[in-house]
């Protein structure tokens, strides 16, 4: 657990600690979500109604790890805020591809 904190690098700003922790929350969630989905294309069951709610919650994921960076700068975490922040977005980014292309094409 220690090698986790310093890797984050938890516990130098509370502020960087909870753009870290948001975005590690929304990631779990993005990953939960896309397992779902696919589960879901898998069982043939309809796609999302609204992409609108996965889209924020990238945006979210990305502006966690975007905080938890400008405010970690000096600390020299080596870029880990921002690639959390990204791997957030990608996994719900994933999910808006999958259900973008269960959707019926139309003009």
């Amino acid at each position: 657990m220690p090698a986790l904190r310093s890797l984050l690098g938890l516990g130098t700003d509370r502020l960087h600690d909870a753009g870290v922790i948001l975005a590690l929350l929304v990631l779990a969630g993005g990953l939960a979500a896309l397992a779902r989905r696919i589960v879901g294309a898998y069982l043939r069951e309809p796609p999302l109604k609204s992409l609108q709610v996965p889209r924020m919650l990238a945006v979210l994921g990305a502006l966690g790890g975007f905080a938890a960076y400008l405010r970690g700068i000096s600390y020299s975490q080596e870029g880990h805020d921002l690639s959390i922040g990204g791997l957030a977005a990608l996994a719900w980014m994933a999910v808006v591809l999958l259900e973008t292309l269960r959707r019926p094409y139309r003009r």
